[in-house]
């Protein structure tokens, strides 16, 4: 009876985890140990694994497991096994562990207890970047390893300590360190400083800022890294103080925008003239806008509320304030952000006649609420890693909406996004853009505001939340993930034609960098399907730059993609209806569902892997030989080999079309005498024509019918012949 009773008990907390789109991490433990021998686990008291996050895909109903590997119970950096689950059982798994053997090596005599403190690490962190540590550092708390000191050295952040074994891949050894996260009041970088923990030397270091620097198509990123880190945290500690959603806030219910509207790109884009939007969150259906976009559960009259505080930062000291954000003309509801501007005049002209900065600021504002809201009805929601201050009781962690700083003084003809682990805000900086006069500036781009949203959203996603550190490998594919979200967001689907992909060609940047719209942008070709304008393959990755090149190639191909379903399924006018249909729909759901199953670190093979997963999740597969085919004319074919996603220079392109063969049978067991039926599955997307299938019988059977037989070889062989995109079944 006992017994009967637990069982009832857990089978309720499932439905319970499942309604909400997440999973205890107990439960997440269970079901990955229930599924041990298909993930290839050893467990022991030496070598484990956590999980540091587990969700349902509310798109798919999938449930995705991110366990993270210990060992000698300290997490070793991004050695993350993704596992995705229908109905319990494993059926895709990306990413892996070190081996005991391989850990136990790596590890040699090295102690699992450090030898200097964490407070000393803060110190040596601090000291590397030229930052003078405080004389007292004190733990404020401990939460999951994580050791919170407050915002030590005039940091913008919580400073944070975690212990970590970090993998040299140089030296083929794993170091005990401090991974050490910080934010400089000065500047755009946010950093994770991994030290030794025995020695107390800089074993390596990733900038959680990804630097765009659009002004040159040859820039790196500073995302790349020495060496690896992962389970990076932070809290944003306001000076105001928050409140938090309780059933029945007061919320702002009526507003007014003056702004560049979606989808336009920019204001020299059609449609691209600045109009009054008024509650623009009426666009996202369901929970994305609960609170609209102006409360957090505490109302605010100016470019701040749940997801984003939009502000300027001329001064460059990264510090939101109300007199920096654009105020309301009236309030408290409904609120009014009219601001006309004089595009003749420079944008941070802010007088009563010309307030060009507040209505770039307003407009900043806007599009992050715009995207945050469309890539919710996508599943970057709270359980997935979104930004947001107030998560409403839905799962995942709070308290880190956007920082979205609007003419940032630190620079020019550039923008950037830093993304620490969810419960971290998210920075977005914008700059202005040196033209002939006036100046252009970024926060009316709003191809460029949402690709650096699109930072926050793949470093998030991949890998789970909890890890933003994923995507820091050459061949990682952020910035084609970021140029795919800004072509989507920015391209009109209710006047889109499916011709638009072949005669309509995309450049990033246009208006940035002062070309016309036809202009070639930021990338080596503009984006079209038409291999006269851009006939980059996988082949062409080893001489393009990392990253932006690198994303350029990947970009080229979802861009495909999506107008290879266009030609298929057609085209939904409304992007925000998630739920409907349309190749511009199925196309956003498969690259964002594909995120979510990719190892971490991924190369393109394991980009192009999960989208086809994702299409079995979602759809049963009924996309396959489409996504094959659109991959294959890039060079992304079913040979082709990604090498190491270390290194860009290193894949192997093919052209080839996928064709497998699965043999089944209709019994594990039967008795002797009785008849056993093997069924040879064949699925091409390619014509076979006069291919052979052989089975060669074993000894303790008798051939009784299908095929040909040779009773000298005993093997029963079949001519296959099959049109392309085709399954048929041949049994014996």
């Amino acid at each position: 009876m006992i017994k009967n009773v637990l069982i009832a008990i857990v089978a309720l907390f499932f439905v319970v985890a499942a309604n909400a789109q997440t999973i205890d991490p107990t439960a997440a433990r269970a079901l990955a140990l229930q599924n041990v021998e298909t993930l290839n686990l050893t467990v022991d008291a030496s070598h484990d694994f956590k999980v540091s996050n587990a969700i349902v895909s509310k798109e798919s109903g999938s449930k995705i497991l991110y366990l993270q590997q210990t060992y000698k119970q300290v997490p070793v950096f991004n050695q993350i096994l993704v596992a995705t689950l229908k109905n319990d059982k494993v059926v895709y798994t990306a990413g892996s562990f070190l081996s005991q053997a391989q850990a136990d090596q790596r590890a040699g005599t090295i102690s699992a207890f450090p030898s200097i403190s964490k407070e000393q690490a803060i110190k040596n962190a601090f000291t590397s970047k030229s930052i003078a540590a405080p004389g007292s550092i004190i733990v404020k708390y401990e939460e999951s390893g994580i050791f919170h000191f407050g915002q030590l050295a005039g940091n913008l952040d919580d400073v944070t300590a975690q212990l970590l074994w970090t993998p040299l891949e140089s030296e083929k050894k794993i170091a005990l360190t401090w991974q050490v996260f910080f934010t400089p009041a000065v500047g755009s970088d946010m950093w994770l400083i991994r030290v030794d923990a025995h020695s107390g030397a800089i074993v390596g270091e990733t900038n959680l800022t990804v630097y765009c620097d659009w002004g040159s198509p040859d820039h790196v990123a500073s995302g790349a890294h020495k060496s690896h880190i992962s389970g990076e945290g932070s809290l944003h500690e306001e000076a105001e103080p928050v409140s938090f959603y309780t059933g029945s806030p007061s919320i702002v219910n009526n507003a007014t925008y003056l702004v560049v509207p979606y989808p336009a790109e920019s204001p020299q884009h059609t449609g691209g003239t600045p109009v009054v939007k008024a509650n623009p969150w009426t666009l996202a259906p369901g929970n994305a806008t609960t609170l609209k976009w102006n409360s957090d559960g505490t109302d605010y009259d100016y470019t701040r509320g749940n997801n984003v505080w939009a502000y300027e930062d001329r001064a460059n000291n990264n510090t939101p304030s109300i007199a920096k954000s654009a105020t309301s003309l009236t309030s408290p509801d409904p609120l009014t952000f009219e601001f006309i501007p004089d595009f003749t005049q420079e944008p941070t002209v802010n007088t009563t006649a010309t307030p060009n900065q507040r209505f770039n600021i307003t407009n900043l504002f806007y599009w992050n609420n715009i995207i945050h809201d469309l890539m919710y009805q996508y599943g970057f929601d709270e359980v997935g890693g979104n930004f947001q201050q107030n998560n409403q009781g839905r799962g995942g962690a709070q308290n880190d909406y956007v920082r979205a700083e609007a003419q940032d003084g630190g620079g020019n003809n550039n923008a950037n996004f830093s993304t620490p682990a969810d419960g971290g805000s998210g920075r977005m900086q914008m700059y202005l853009w040196t033209a002939p006069t006036p100046d252009r500036d970024g926060d009316v781009d709003n191809g460029i505001v949402v690709h650096e949203f699109g930072h926050g959203i793949s470093k998030r996603i991949t890998g789970g939340p909890a890890n933003a550190s994923c995507l820091s490998n050459q061949e990682q594919m952020g910035e084609g993930w970021s140029d795919f979200y800004a072509l989507m967001a920015t391209h009109n689907w209710a006047t889109a034609l499916p011709t638009d992909g072949f005669n309509n060609a995309r450049g990033i940047g246009t208006y940035a960098l002062n070309q016309p719209v036809t202009g070639q942008g930021i990338r080596p070709a503009r984006y079209s399907t038409n291999f006269a304008v851009n006939n980059y393959t996988y082949a062409n990755l080893p001489s393009v730059a990392v990253p932006h090149g690198v994303g350029f190639v990947w970009c080229t191909m979802l861009w495909d993609l999506t107008w290879k379903l266009i030609e298929v399924e057609g085209i939904n006018p409304n992007l925000f209806n998630a739920n409907g249909t349309g190749g511009n729909v199925i196309a956003m759901k498969l690259v964002t569902e594909a995120m979510k199953l990719q190892p971490c670190s991924p190369g393109f093979v394991d980009g192009r892997n999960a989208i086809l997963q994702a299409d079995e999740n979602l759809y049963g597969g009924v996309h396959k030989c489409l996504i094959s085919e659109v991959f294959a004319k890039r060079g992304l074919g079913a040979l082709a080999n990604q090498g190491s996603a270390g290194s860009a220079s290193d894949g192997l392109a093919d052209f080839t079309l996928p064709t497998t063969i699965k043999l089944t049978e209709n019994v594990v067991q039967v008795q002797e005498g009785q008849n056993i039926v093997y069924t040879n599955t064949v699925t091409t997307c390619s014509a076979l024509a006069n291919y052979l299938i052989t089975d060669t019988l074993p000894a303790n059977v008798t051939y009784v019918s299908g095929g040909v037989y040779n009773n000298t070889t005993r093997v029963v062989s079949f001519v296959v012949n099959q049109a392309a995109a085709s399954t048929a079944t041949y049994v014996f």
